[in-house]
């Protein structure tokens, strides 16, 4: 009687723990939780971070800290552990169910972390890298091709190397060496510059030094014209100065022989031109501008004549302005991906498709490198701009990287410092949203940056990998407050430009 006793009672219980088990089960299932971040057993910083991802409305705490459940679902902290083991719990509510994670994870700061071994290659494999890593002297002469660019040296990064400017196809250059895919080239007795193999042709003609012929400076209606006359093509950079607004473009292998330069009356952008001969075989081309603001300008061979062009400002209103916009990345290149899962690539062309109808009840016309998801080069990005000739350009991106539990912000970015007060001024407008200050970045080395025939800006709004950052991007009132700011920044510079254009003072002649 009594065994019996016990078994029933024994039964009753492990039936209780049975059903309480399959309880607990089922409101786990009911809660979800996938921790994304964070959730390994042995970590080596004090700083731990903790991201994880549930259904958006459930209520979310780690060591009993209840914390905000983002529209995404994300959630998460940082801990700051101790010496040794640190149990963290995670506890989820969802309406009456609930449902209790723990993690164990060892705070070991006196070991060395592991560093993970360099991956195996072939004998092969480590000849080709050792020849491409090596600077080889050369000497030949090669013919520059369509899509040609010179950079400062033969440093890389994830942007490709500095540049220095896009040079016209046709042009010879004296190869000297070459370093992994690219050629050292001697522009003049004591200037380099590095080019990619790509862009050139190997080629009979030999470089020389010639001297420069006559200029004339004229108004061709949209732009005002310097033309100077050249023997043949010469390799040329340039850029641009402010206090007061000049473009500068270094000719190599010329020397001064210009002994006129006719400027005729009714120039718009060029208040005059002038020259240098900054060493034997470097002539200087310096055009002093009337005005603050570049509005862009375009260098380039008609036959042997090197033409640059000084764009008029455009009418200062975002009526019967032509705008390009740019979504960044497409197709196979999705760009970041937040910790939820979201795109980039869909993200930047939501931002710029809702842009577009705005600017477009504006009165302006917008010219879109891409309206959907595809791949689409750089250059054919900066092509479809420049066939529109769209009068000003913004390239939509959003960051990554930084931490994952914190706001990151916005930040804009521009190549040529004419573009700095363009970018300063969208970066203002962007920061009166309340996300924090990412910065103002200059010589940003980005191809779509690089154009001179227009005003450019790159803008990275928030951060993808940030789930407070990501709540902004999917929330769709401050998607609109977004595009409506980006708007009002456009306005903004158009109005700076504006005012800072002196009204010509006519000043009538007195009877005698």
């Amino acid at each position: 009687m009594t065994t019996t006793f016990y078994t029933m009672k024994y039964i009753k219980v492990t039936l209780a723990a049975i059903a309480a088990l399959i309880i607990s089960q089922t409101l786990s299932a009911q809660v979800p939780l996938k921790i994304v971040i964070g959730g390994q057993d042995t970590v080596y910083n004090q700083k731990h971070t903790l991201v994880c991802i549930t259904d958006p409305g459930n209520v979310a705490a780690i060591n009993e800290n209840q914390l905000k459940v983002y529209r995404t679902g994300a959630f998460g902290t940082e801990i700051d552990l101790r010496r040794g083991n640190n149990k963290i719990e995670i506890t989820l509510f969802k309406g009456k169910n609930r449902r209790i994670e723990t993690i164990n994870v060892y705070y070991d700061p006196d070991a060395k972390k592991p560093v993970r071994p360099e991956p195996k290659i072939t004998l092969e494999e480590a000849k080709a890298i050792m020849e491409k890593s090596q600077y080889k002297e050369e000497l030949f002469y090669g013919l520059s091709l369509d899509g040609a660019y010179l950079q400062f040296g033969d440093g890389d990064d994830r942007l490709g190397g500095s540049k220095m400017g896009y040079v016209d196809s046709g042009i010879v250059f004296k190869v000297v060496a070459s370093v992994g895919n690219l050629y050292k080239v001697q522009l003049s007795q004591n200037k380099f510059a590095y080019i990619p193999q790509e862009y050139l042709e190997r080629t009979d003609e030999r470089t020389s030094q010639v001297n420069t012929g006559s200029w004339s400076v004229s108004n061709l209606g949209k732009a005002d014209r310097v033309r100077i006359s050249l023997p043949k093509r010469l390799p040329y950079v340039s850029w641009t100065q402010l206090d007061p607004t000049t473009i500068c473009i270094d000719i190599f292998g010329a020397t001064n022989n210009s002994n006129w330069i006719t400027q005729y009356r009714g120039l718009q952008m060029i208040s005059y031109v002038d020259y240098r001969q900054v060493d034997s075989d470097v002539f200087r081309v310096i055009l002093r501008l009337k005005h603050k603001y570049c509005w862009g300008y375009k260098i380039g061979y008609e036959g042997n004549n090197l033409v640059i062009d000084v764009r008029h400002t455009p009418g200062l209103s975002l009526n019967g302005l032509r705008v390009g916009l740019d979504a960044g990345h497409g197709g196979s290149a999705l760009g970041a991906v937040s910790i939820t899962g979201i795109r980039e690539k869909d993200v930047n062309l939501d931002i710029v498709n809702m842009l577009k109808r705005a600017l477009e009840a504006k009165g302006a016309t917008v010219v879109l490198s891409r309206s959907g998801d595809y791949d689409i080069s750089m250059s054919e990005r900066k092509r479809i701009f420049n066939e529109n000739k769209v009068h000003i350009a913004l390239s939509i991106h959003n960051n990554a990287g930084g931490s994952p539990v914190n706001p990151m912000g916005s930040s804009t970015y521009y190549k040529h410092i004419t573009n700095r007060d363009f970018a300063e001024t969208m970066l203002e407008r962007l920061l009166e949203l309340g996300v924090p200050n990412f910065g103002l970045v200059g010589n940003f080395n980005f191809s779509l940056a690089a154009p001179t025939e227009y005003p450019v800006v790159l803008l990275e709004l928030l951060f993808m990998s940030s789930i407070w950052d990501e709540d902004k991007l999917v929330d769709p009132d401050f998607q609109k407050k977004m595009v409506n700011n980006i708007v009002l920044g456009l306005e903004d510079y158009l109005e700076k430009v504006d005012a800072s254009i002196e009204e010509p003072v006519v000043k009538k002649k007195k009877r005698r």
